[in-house]
């Protein structure tokens, strides 16, 4: 494999992204970003969880066909034009945590994620969900970031293998302090990149060594090589994980180029900027949903709860209507 500086001139986006996509936190709206759950959709899904109890169903083994959802299926075709045509992040605004039980949350929770789309492997052991929690550990070359109370600097999910174009987070519980969540535009960073500095924009369309995390099959490559933008001649996509890259070189025992280093850290000074990026604190009960082509997200630390039972719980989802189920794609 060539190293990454020596690769060939990708094409480019060379205009500027104008609309929705391209959000600023001064041009962001509540509305444009917060789907309320209707009544009769509450309805809907009291009417599922009781219909539930007395008929049990695996979660994974759920379709919605089989229920009675219009509202709801109306709901997260709203919600999907948000993540395609507009900012490209949405909280549903909110599940009763206080009604129903964690798994009777997480079975709402699946079925509503289908109508966005096809529910796909997120690890190479195939789970369907994901629980992001707090285990103890602190962040390293085989452990993910999810599973610590360690800040999560800004990333797109999945980077370094098929990347989902969705993913969904439903917050069971809070944490005690901290946790916050932060979304930033890659459309609007890639406007000011190309105003800035563009021949360091240039430079995230070149490749970079990304760790793997294990995450592959014995005796694979333990990095993918992939850039940050991507454009095919109409749609710009991104992904980003800097501490995945850093490590990714290590690996490959290739030093990052000078001009890749300095690309990233203008990338994460712009994604840094308060101007740039809209903070805000998810709610038990508040599901996320993010483009993850389009959108970077980030989690500050947090302190957790003694009480096992109150201690912070997401549970995330990958959705791609796009190649195999598999964590591979």
């Amino acid at each position: 494999m060539s190293n990454a500086k020596h690769d060939a001139a990708p094409q480019q986006m060379t205009q500027a992204i104008r609309g929705r996509k391209a959000w600023r936190t001064a041009t962001l709206r509540r509305e444009d970003w917060l789907v309320p759950v209707p009544d009769e959709c509450l309805s809907e899904i009291d009417a599922l969880v009781r219909t539930l109890r007395e008929n049990p169903v695996p979660t994974i083994a759920l379709d919605m066909s089989d229920y009675r959802l219009a509202a709801c299926a109306k709901m997260m075709k709203r919600l999907r034009a948000v993540l395609d045509g507009g900012t490209g992040f949405a909280v549903l605004d909110k599940l009763p945590v206080e009604k129903y039980s964690k798994a009777e949350l997480t079975t709402v929770y699946w079925l509503l994620s289908t109508m966005i789309a096809r529910p796909v492997a997120q690890s190479f052991d195939g789970a369907l969900l994901y629980n992001v929690h707090d285990t103890g550990k602190k962040i390293a070359t085989r452990v993910r970031g999810d599973l610590t109370n360690q800040k999560l600097a800004w990333h797109t999910d999945y980077g370094f293998n098929h990347p989902p174009p969705y993913i969904g987070l439903l917050v069971l519980r809070t944490s005690r302090s901290g946790g916050e969540s932060c979304v930033v535009s890659l459309a609007s960073v890639h406007n000011e990149m190309r105003r800035r500095c563009p021949d360091l924009l240039a430079r995230l369309y070149r490749s970079y060594y990304w760790n793997r995390q294990g995450e592959h099959p014995p005796g694979d490559p333990i990095t993918n090589v992939n850039p940050i933008f991507t454009f095919d001649g109409t749609h710009l996509d991104a992904r980003v994980n800097r501490r995945l890259l850093q490590v990714g070189h290590e690996l490959m025992n290739e030093p990052m180029d000078d001009e890749g280093a300095a690309a990233l850290d203008a990338l994460y000074r712009l994604m840094d900027d308060a101007d740039m990026h809209f903070t805000f604190q998810l709610e038990a009960g508040q599901v996320q949903y993010l483009h993850n082509w389009r959108c970077a997200h980030e989690r500050t630390d947090y302190m957790d709860y003694e009480d096992p039972e109150k201690r912070r719980h997401l549970v995330r989802i990958f959705l791609r209507d796009q190649g195999a189920r598999s964590y591979m794609g």
